[in-house]
Parts: structure tokens; C-alpha cells; sequence
């Protein structure tokens, strides 16, 4: 309880204050899936958060909404099934490339609205920071059936577009815990798979999904 209390809803409460949306499922395990606004707790993503919010800002030069239903599936599954062996190749297609307009643009396939043909899109608005749609959940379960546990619950994840950029270990120092920063770094590595042991006895633990579009 301290931890929520003294470091988790801190943490909230101040991105509040810089206008992120935030939905605070106190510090118990979460039930109900349509609260952090997903049908399942092995969803990843905010799909319709990311499809409205990436319909909202690519727009033509007379400000129309043109991205249809089906590229905004379409483009969903590409981020969900991203390209790369591993997760730095994955953060590497993803983040650096897809996410920041870099040399790897997402396109869909023609604007029917104006008829041009591959026309690039943006996930993020970098120009306009405030087109995009901002969220913090707490206590984020994602179930992981046959790993070591049955769910993760990160404390903190922070959505741009209904993509996860941010994963958040919140930890108290106290008697129980000498070292937080440490503590927090294991604890992630624990939730992306990439505790070297865990590996080494043919084992599997948390949801790497979850990590593709952060560090």
C-alpha cells in the first residue's frame, strides 16, 4: 500500500496535472478489462483509442479525415506483428523508424479521399503535440498464460495514441526494499522476458508484446 501511496499515486496525480488522462485502478488487481478500455487482458494496445486518435490526425490539406476502417485495422496488426528477432530489433523498426517518421513510414495502400497512392501515415503528431491522445493506467494486467505466472501488472503505463510508449515500476524505499531503483530494473526485465536465469531453465515470463514501442 505504501507503494501506491507514497510513490504510484504521486505519479498520477502530477501527470494529471500535465493534462494526460488517467485512469487509477487503485492497487488491486483489475477485473474488468473495459476500464483500461481493451475487450481482453492479453491486448496490448488501446485499438480504438489508437484508431480514432490516428484517424483524427492525418487529415488532408483541407482539413478531411481520410484513413478508412480497414487501414486502421490494417495498420494496427502491422504495429501488433512488427518486424525482427528480437526486442531491440523490434524497438528499432518500431520506435525509432515507424514512430518517428524515420527511414520506415508506415503507408496504407491509396488516400481515397485525393487519390494519391501510398500515402505516408502519422501515428504521432510531432509538430502538434496536443492533436494526440494522452493516458495513464495504473496496475496495466496483461494475462500470460503457460509463463511463469499467470498475469504481469506493470504499476504505470503511459499511452500516446493508444500505444504504449512508457512502462512504469514504481518502488518504495522502505524496510522491505534497500535498493528501489534496482528492485524496479528487475522487475521490468522480468515482465519484457529478459532475465538471463529465467532463459537458462527453459522458461518463460511476462509479455515482451508490451515493450515493443518503448525502452
Amino acid at each position: 500500500m505504501s507503494e501506491y501511496t507514497y510513490v504510484e499515486k504521486p505519479f498520477l496525480d502530477q501527470l494529471a496535472a500535465l493534462g494526460w488522462q488517467i485512469i487509477d485502478q487503485g492497487d488491486g488487481v483489475p477485473t474488468d478489462p473495459a476500464i483500461s478500455h481493451r475487450s481482453n487482458f492479453r491486448e496490448v494496445t488501446l485499438k480504438e483509442i489508437f484508431k480514432q486518435s490516428v484517424r483524427a490526425i492525418n487529415r488532408t490539406n483541407d482539413n478531411q479525415e481520410w484513413l478508412t476502417d480497414e487501414q486502421l485495422e490494417d495498420l494496427h496488426e502491422e504495429i501488433l506483428n512488427p518486424a525482427g528477432n528480437s526486442l531491440i530489433e523490434i524497438n528499432q523498426n518500431l520506435l525509432h523508424f515507424l514512430l518517428r517518421d524515420g527511414e520506415w513510414k508506415p503507408t496504407v495502400d491509396e488516400n481515397t479521399t485525393t487519390g494519391e497512392q501510398n500515402p505516408d501515415v502519422h501515428l504521432i503528431d510531432f509538430e502538434h503535440p496536443e492533436r494526440n491522445h494522452f493516458i495513464a493506467i495504473n496496475q496495466f494486467r496483461i494475462n500470460t498464460p503457460s509463463r511463469v505466472k499467470n498475469h504481469i501488472r506493470p504499476d504505470i503505463v503511459l499511452f500516446v495514441n493508444g500505444l504504449p510508449l512508457v512502462v512504469v515500476e514504481c518502488k518504495d524505499a522502505n524496510q522491505f526494499t534497500a535498493n528501489p531503483m534496482y528492485e524496479a530494473v528487475k522487475q521490468l526485465r522480468r515482465y519484457s522476458d529478459q532475465r538471463e536465469e529465467t532463459h537458462e531453465a527453459g522458461l518463460r515470463e511476462g509479455e515482451p508484446r508490451l515493450f515493443h514501442t518503448n525502452q
